[in-house]
């Protein structure tokens, strides 16, 4: 299973492997397809080409707003744009065409970044509570993070088995409740106890 940990942040002019080109509206040729038969055409039949020339007409003003809201949670603005265009694409057929694309996709946006905070609050918590020892009702958590810090908290999740380590990250970086849980995971609430349960006795075992 993959790391549910934030990356390490990296430095935001890297490139991305799957992001179209921003292109201006001015650089638009007349008479090209409207941002309504796009939708269409992707809705219809997956068009990955059609979805690029698509996302690009918003690609500089989705890519401005996240660095203007992140700047000071030094959240990755780049992977955060990249998560826009994997969630967008692969949903599309959850759009309906009644709306404003550019609003939708606003919201896809504006969501990534808050599961983001909440996966960077919920790392920081667990550093304190289970790496440095501090007592998360006696201590503040520290806001930064060494890089090693980090490494070691993954090293830690990675002792526990896939479902365990789910259920934990789930629960304790994302703030979902026992209940939510059961449901994304479609297991039993007494089995995510359970999990929950097991993964905090093995943590604490760590420390001993």
């Amino acid at each position: 299973m993959t790391s549910q940990l934030p990356d390490h942040p990296q430095p935001a002019t890297k490139a991305s492997p799957l992001l179209p080109a921003a292109v201006p509206a001015s650089q638009q040729a007349p008479g090209e397809a409207s941002a309504e038969q796009l939708v269409a055409l992707v809705q219809a039949c997956g068009d990955q080409r059609a979805f690029n020339q698509l996302f690009s007409r918003y690609h500089g003003k989705l890519r401005a707003f996240l660095l203007c809201r992140s700047a000071e949670s030094r959240l990755d603005v780049e992977d955060l744009l990249q998560e826009t265009y994997l969630k967008a694409f692969l949903h599309i057929q959850q759009f309906d065409r009644r709306a404003q694309f550019s609003t939708w996709l606003l919201r896809i946006a504006i969501n990534e970044m808050l599961q983001s905070r909440r996966a960077a609050s919920g790392l920081r918590r667990f550093v304190d509570r289970w790496l440095r020892g501090a007592d998360d009702e006696a201590a503040e958590p520290v806001q930064q993070m060494r890089y090693d810090e980090q490494l070691d908290a993954e090293n830690l999740l990675a002792r526990l088995s896939d479902i365990q380590q789910q259920v934990f990250v789930y629960s304790e970086f994302y703030g979902y409740s026992h209940s939510e849980i059961a449901d994304k995971l479609q297991l039993p609430l007494g089995s995510v106890k359970t999990y929950m349960k097991q993964a905090r006795d093995a943590l604490e075992r760590s420390q001993t």
